[in-house]
């Protein structure tokens, strides 16, 4: 099982550390500003510095392809075993039994009508960019830490950048309550928590029970107790199923819903799986995003426009997709996503990953869902679209202007 977890580590510098050719010096230096505590001559110490010299000799090879779109670097990850790096990932997603085969749009008898992004009226022209890293809600670059909530993460990065957009105003949507309170019965990725869970069940949570801001309950990069009452959760006649709740379609609020009366959420959508246009245009007329991603290559990346991921991929990350592009001098389209590695990874937090004009037609196969991307009896493998799978799946939030 992943988790996305990222283990406890001190980083005292913005930027990562040059390769110098000079193998042990390097690893020293990079003791001294990454503030490990390894002790020189320890098991521990030749094991660290063997994995540091040997992402050294990945950055060095990278770099010497001339014609690339980007370039790697060593930083805070750069001492990491595989399975650190594997927890640190994790998206925890889900794959439905009937993933890929079946659509639902759930009909809601709820005030409003939160419209389908996949409706034809709504099909007008896209612009060329989109970025919404100008919000307040993009402005910091969040650090999971320890625990494996980058679900949550990008749950409450993408409520409250969305409600920032259609609200007009600054609160935040606490992810320590979703990692605190939304249940994962169906052991959908992990058990819930830092353990895994799923956006689809965080969205879920957050139309019946709200979500408090984060002063109210502030991330504390543990599991928690929850506080909230749960009672709205078991209101006759309120009940999704499973397969429901993960089945690409459109979820309306009802009346008594306290994301409706506290929020002005109207809903919540899952996009359509491995769909090129729809996902543009949610981005373009809702806000960031929730994608999922296979994020297993990406621990060195420093700049430019990743293009490095395998066609058969098992997503494992999730992350707020925040804006597409094209970048002039590399000649290239890109998606731009915010992470939860912190500030001193990538471009400040943020990757730009290769955005093809076939990504419907460029896909692969997760086949070990249950890794990371599947419930208890779901499929043994699905498939997945688009630069690093980013087209599989995808939620945004429906709130009223």
């Amino acid at each position: 099982m992943v988790s996305c977890r990222l283990v406890a580590l001190q980083v005292a510098v913005s930027v990562g550390l040059e390769s110098t050719g000079q193998l042990t010096p390097a690893f020293d230096s990079f003791i001294k500003q990454f503030g490990r505590s390894y002790i020189e001559g320890s098991l521990e110490y030749e094991h660290r510095r063997s994995i540091y010299e040997k992402r050294l000799e990945e950055v060095d090879a990278h770099n010497e392809q001339a014609t690339r779109l980007w370039t790697a670097g060593v930083n805070h990850l750069a001492d990491l075993t595989d399975d650190e790096l594997h927890r640190l990932r994790g998206w925890k997603g889900v794959a439905s039994s009937r993933s890929g085969t079946h659509q639902v749009v759930v009909s809601h008898h709820g005030p409003g009508t939160p419209m389908s992004l996949r409706q034809p009226s709504r099909a007008s022209a896209l612009p060329e960019e989109i970025s919404w890293t100008h919000l307040n809600a993009t402005s910091v670059n969040h650090d999971q830490g320890q625990c494996g909530s980058c679900w949550a993460t990008a749950t409450s990065l993408m409520l409250t950048a969305n409600n920032e957009i259609h609200k007009k105003n600054s609160r935040t949507f606490s992810e320590q309550e979703l990692v605190n309170c939304v249940p994962d019965k169906h052991n959908c990725g992990g058990t819930g928590g830092c353990d895994g869970n799923t956006v689809e069940l965080a969205m879920a949570y957050v139309l019946k029970n709200g979500l408090s801001d984060n002063h109210v309950t502030p991330y504390m990069a543990r599991d928690g107790e929850c506080s909230t009452d749960l009672a709205l959760a078991e209101h006759d006649g309120d009940q999704e199923d499973l397969e429901s709740i993960v089945a690409p379609g459109v979820h309306k609020a009802l009346k008594h819903h306290k994301g409706l009366s506290d929020l002005g959420l109207m809903g919540w959508e899952r996009l359509p799986e491995n769909k090129y246009e729809p996902l543009m245009r949610a981005l373009v007329e809702r806000g960031p995003v929730a994608v999922t991603v296979f994020a297993t290559p990406w621990q060195l990346y420093r700049n430019g426009i990743f293009d490095s991921c395998d066609v058969d991929a098992i997503l494992d990350h999730a992350v707020a997709l925040v804006g597409y592009g094209h970048d002039e001098q590399l000649k290239a389209n890109y998606w731009m996503i915010q992470n939860s590695w912190g500030q001193m990874w990538g471009e400040q937090g943020r990757i730009r990953i290769l955005r093809r004009d076939n990504e419907e037609s460029h896909c692969g196969i997760d086949n070990q869902p249950e890794a990371g991307t599947g419930c208890e009896g779901g499929p043994k493998k699905v498939k997945v679209c688009g630069t690093c799978g980013i087209l599989y799946d995808n939620v945004v939030a429906h709130f009223s202007n």
